[in-house]
């Protein structure tokens, strides 16, 4: 077993059921990200609230290290970041983590391999 950590700041600005929906969030998709690493890692997470219009928008930034890495996922007040739901952008921001750990770390699921009708018949692998 991996020794995982996460850091929260940025948290004062949200309520109670805000921070709890962060938090549940976060220690359900943390490990399956830290299980990629196969290492102790530490998991930094930035919130930022913003109101617009009488509403929230909330931005998160993840910084991730371990021994031999840094990963960085940052959003910008766009429309692709950042959103008006605290769960929906925090599932963004965890999908977009693990998808930029793979591609660095070059992990694919193992796909299966096409086999075209040519190849069947002439018997070449």
């Amino acid at each position: 077993m991996v020794d995982s950590k996460i850091n929260y700041s940025g948290l004062n600005d949200l309520s109670k059921d805000e921070q709890f929906t962060l938090k549940s969030i976060m220690e359900k998709h943390f490990p399956k990200v830290a299980r990629l690493l196969n290492e102790s890692s530490e998991l930094s997470v930035y919130i930022k609230v913003l109101k617009k219009e009488s509403r929230k928008r909330y931005n998160i930034n993840l910084t991730l290290r371990s021994s031999k890495h840094i990963f960085k996922q940052s959003n910008k007040d766009t429309e692709k970041g950042g959103d008006w739901d605290i769960a929906k952008s925090v599932h963004k921001s965890m999908d977009a983590l693990e998808n930029e750990v793979q591609h660095k770390l070059k992990i694919k699921e193992k796909s299966w391999k096409k086999f075209s009708l040519k190849r069947l018949f002439i018997g070449k692998p």
